[in-house]
Order: C-alpha cells, then sequence, then structure tokens
C-alpha cells in the first residue's frame, strides 16, 4: 500500500502513519514563526527569504540553503533570496551585487570529491549550466561566490567578510 503525502511547511512530507497531529501542528508553528520573523524582517526595510518581489513560487528553501540563510541572518546580513537575473535564478542576491550560489557536492559535483572523467550525465548538464550562470551573472557586472556543502557543513564559511 502506497504512503500517503500530507502537506506540511508548504512542502509535501510522506506520511507513512508515523506523523501525529502534534507533530504535524509542530512543524507547521515552526514554518509560522520563520514567515513571521521573515515578514518582520520585510517591514524593517531588509529583505529577507522569500518576501523578495522575486520569490519562486512553489519552491521552499532547501536545506543547504536554509543554513546558509539562519547564518546570513546571524551576521545581520540583508539578502534577497532566489534572485532572478535575466534566464537564471541565483540562491542569494547580497548588498554590493553579491550572488551567492550553494551548491551541493554530487549533484554540482565538487571538484575535490568528483573525478571529472568519471561524472554523471547530470553532473555534466550541472556543471555547464552553473558556468553559464556564473558568466551571465560576471558579465553585468556582479560579483559571484560559491559556497559548497562540504565547506558549509564543516563551518569553513565566513559570511561577514563578503559584504
Amino acid at each position: 500500500m502506497r504512503a500517503a503525502s500530507t502537506l506540511v511547511d508548504w512542502t509535501m512530507v510522506e506520511d507513512d502513519g508515523t506523523l501525529t497531529p502534534r507533530d504535524i501542528a509542530r512543524l507547521r508553528a515552526r514554518k509560522r514563526r520563520e514567515v513571521d520573523r521573515a515578514i518582520a524582517r520585510h517591514r524593517a526595510g531588509k529583505v529577507s527569504a522569500g518576501t523578495g518581489a522575486t520569490k519562486v513560487p512553489g519552491r521552499a528553501f532547501n536545506r543547504l540553503e536554509a543554513k546558509l540563510a539562519r547564518l546570513l541572518d546571524e551576521a545581520d546580513v540583508d539578502y534577497q533570496w532566489q534572485f532572478r537575473l535575466g534566464r537564471f535564478v541565483y540562491d542569494f542576491l547580497l548588498p554590493g551585487r553579491n550572488i551567492v550560489e550553494v551548491h551541493g557536492t554530487y549533484w554540482h559535483a565538487d571538484p575535490r570529491f568528483h573525478d571529472e572523467a568519471r561524472l554523471t550525465p547530470q553532473q555534466k548538464r550541472n556543471r555547464v549550466r552553473d558556468i553559464r550562470k556564473r558568466f551571465a551573472a560576471t558579465g553585468r557586472g556582479y560579483k559571484y561566490r560559491v559556497v559548497w556543502e562540504h565547506d558549509l557543513e564543516k563551518g569553513d564559511v565566513r559570511v561577514e567578510d563578503w559584504c
């Protein structure tokens, strides 16, 4: 029998019967607090995750973007999440025309861990798209920075130095 899906936090969670109503209520309350915080930042004149005019409808933070957003919030750095520039959407726009992309180790094939000769077709496509995005941004005068999953997980990311 197929597990039913439950709408929680505006994302789908596979519910195999282990999510209790209390768990679902907790997840929704946490998301509500996150949204309230974003609205408060927006009202204070700061643009935060999901409050910008270019937010992509229906797309939520992935785990890595959420971790970087927390670091930016802790450092009190203003940012716009999901910034559209031309045909590309970038993860974060920071003050001073700084674009920050968060790349996962596997899907974006971190060169420290993946041999060029052994990439999957999807990794190759992602690499080409990443190069095109970088050239599109730098060609329009933006500074482009990539934060790798490995560095983010190790805590080697210092957002204070970016602006």
